[in-house]
């Protein structure tokens, strides 16, 4: 039999690993860390077009560096274009762009996404370049602020006070960030 304060302590102690494990673990932030506190990368979902319309499904994230965000394509044609606050329908010089992507509205499965790896913890603007779909309000914000000037709500005042835009060029660069397109094969 093992002594009344020796089981006491071990069970203090798994109390102890317990408790400080789930504090590492989903601790609120919407991160995933292992025991050691490292963060593990983690892949963004968003949606572009779709039965939500003219719109990019969620408008706004927040990743951490390493993360990756992956626009998946559903029905239309639509873009994921770097673009800057000050010119959100606008495709930014050196920066990213998926090119243009169609989907039928039959298409149920497989869907094309293009990913981003986030490098830095600084804004990513977006728009999508199909005619009239950035003023019309599709356009997406990554880390943008949460308040002053250079919110997502600005953002999209911007956007939707462009008027018509004009399909731009294909890809010309990557703008520091890691993009790459894909067909979903599962």
């Amino acid at each position: 039999m093992f002594p009344k304060a020796s089981l006491i302590f071990s069970l203090a102690s798994l109390l102890l690993v317990t408790s400080s494990a789930s504090a590492h673990e989903g601790s609120g932030s919407g991160y995933d860390y292992n025991y050691d506190n490292n963060y593990h990368a983690r892949t963004f979902d968003i949606v572009v077009g779709g039965d939500a319309g003219l719109v990019y499904t969620p408008p706004v994230v927040y990743p951490e560096v390493g993360d990756t965000l992956r626009f998946w394509f559903r029905a239309k044609n639509h873009t994921v274009t770097q673009s800057s606050f000050e010119h959100p329908c606008t495709p930014l010089e050196d920066g990213f762009t998926s090119g243009f992507r169609p989907v039928s509205p039959d298409q149920k499965d497989h869907f094309p996404y293009f990913d981003v790896e986030v490098k830095d913890k600084k804004p990513i603007w977006v728009h999508c370049e199909q005619v009239n779909h950035c003023p019309s309000g599709m356009v997406f914000a990554a880390n943008p602020a949460l308040e002053g000037d250079k919110t997502f709500a600005n953002f999209l005042a911007n956007a939707k006070a462009v008027g018509t835009s004009a399909p731009a060029p294909q890809p010309t660069g990557t703008h520091g960030y890691s993009a790459k397109f894909r067909r979903a094969t599962n």
